[in-house]
């Protein structure tokens, strides 16, 4: 609660009075709840030259428009606090993650940067700013503010009208995560995502039996984004819903027009962690597209995790016994990583295995990851499960599989993704001689 008597007369803001009970008590939160917050100290660039264009009660007026724009731009738990008569301290409570803060770095650098007029006088307003993160960057109240005041030096030795923060590594690392967003979200409006596709390999008779679909995000030149550098931040911040959605709905095309092809092979698709925990989202989702096309789920398996099974198992139960329901194709992807009790697997409803790569590595030379891999394929097919294995790179590989009757398995001995186009020129003229 804002304290009385500790308000600013020239913007109504609380005051640096207030300032330092505040820091105090957000402090005292973050050591209680555990949880982030931050500080920006913002700084009014040129107010000389404004002064000198706009005169003392000009300059009054603009500082406080400039007041009321960072308070209009706050969400309900932030605070803006007149620190100086040319800076202002906004408390950032409300960010869940440390991430979070540089949203509320944008929106105030945003507002703050968007012209005024003033007594008839247009005035392109600049700002500078030092960000601190709280817990990371400070544990005591005068330290909050020091550590600030560097983050603001170092934003103002730039030039001015830029940011800084105080641990520049780690705020480097969150616009980075900031411009990836950004760049998702305009791959999301423009649709120009990309599906690639790996096909599987029926072991026994070398056949083409499925592929699987990778998404992929393409830079500004065409390029494409390596997933680990977009998916991580699509996961935090809940954009990969988003894509879930539009890679499921672009597998239904790609499924009818390789239909259209003569190519009748299921698809797979992997169901990220985030969108099996919004299990109502992900069934709306699927009963959609059977709604759009009956076919549909029967040309379909989707991937799930086993690690977001063993997570919650009753969840996961429930959840893949009503997709199983609509008729979808269940693989469990990444298998062998995560499994504590062979009765929660007898219980799951699956129809195939995915025996994560690493049981793969050094196969045929390590003999115990050999032994590993052929106990893994012979507990899948006891327990009725199609077993696929994945990163087949060579023969000796290759043979180990078919010795031990492994039904399906992909990787780059047969080939890397490739786009729809030329997988279905690859399809027609793949030979089960190759192998």
């Amino acid at each position: 609660m804002k304290e009385a008597g500790h308000y600013d007369a020239l913007t109504g803001l609380p005051d640096r009075g207030y300032l330092w009970s505040l820091l105090d008590t957000t402090i005292k939160q973050i050591r209680r709840t555990n949880r982030n917050s931050g500080v920006l100290l913002v700084e009014l660039d040129d107010l000389d030259d404004i002064e000198g264009i706009l005169g003392k009660h000009g300059l009054e007026e603009y500082i406080r428009k400039m007041a009321g724009r960072i308070q209009n731009c706050l969400w309900d738990m932030d605070i803006v606090v007149h620190f100086e008569p040319h800076q202002f301290v906004v408390v950032a409570n409300s960010i869940q993650k440390q991430e979070d803060i540089h949203i509320v770095l944008s929106k105030v650098h945003e507002y703050l940067s968007l012209d005024c007029e003033i007594d008839g006088r247009k005035i392109e307003p600049k700002a500078s700013i030092g960000v601190v993160l709280l817990p990371s960057d400070a544990a005591e109240t005068d330290e909050v503010m020091t550590n600030a005041q560097t983050a603001l030096q170092m934003a103002k030795a730039l030039g001015g009208n830029s940011y800084c923060y105080f641990n520049q590594s780690l705020g480097d690392k969150i616009a980075e995560q900031e411009t990836i967003k950004k760049s998702i979200l305009e791959t999301l409006a423009e649709e120009s995502f990309v599906l690639m596709l790996q096909p599987k390999i029926n072991t026994e008779t070398r056949k083409i039996c499925g592929a699987e679909a990778l998404v992929r995000m393409l830079d500004s030149d065409g390029n494409i984004v390596a997933p680990g550098e977009f998916i991580p931040v699509a996961e935090n911040s809940n954009l990969i819903l988003k894509i879930g959605d539009w890679v499921l709905n672009k597998a239904q095309a790609l499924t009818n027009e390789l239909i259209k092809q003569e190519i009748n092979i299921p698809v797979s698709v992997n169901i990220s962690d985030v969108q099996f925990k919004n299990g109502a989202s992900l069934l709306a989702t699927l009963h959609k597209l059977v709604e759009e096309n009956d076919n549909i789920a029967s040309n379909i398996i989707l991937e799930i995790s086993e690690n977001i099974i063993t997570n919650d198992v009753e969840l996961a139960k429930t959840l893949m016994a009503e997709i199983k329901a609509i008729g979808y194709q269940i693989s469990i992807d990444g298998f062998g990583s995560g499994f504590s009790s062979l009765s929660v697997l007898s219980d799951l409803k699956i129809d195939e295995i995915k025996v994560d790569r690493h049981f793969l590595s050094n196969v045929p030379n390590d003999e115990k990851n050999t032994a590993i891999l052929k106990s893994i394929i012979m507990l899948g097919k006891a327990m009725d499960f199609r077993v696929v294995v994945m990163g087949v790179e060579n023969e000796s590989q290759f043979d180990i599989l078919q010795q031990h009757q492994c039904d399906e398995f992909q990787g780059f001995l047969v080939s890397a993704p490739m786009k729809a186009g030329k997988f279905v020129s690859w399809y027609k003229e793949y030979s089960p001689k190759q192998l």
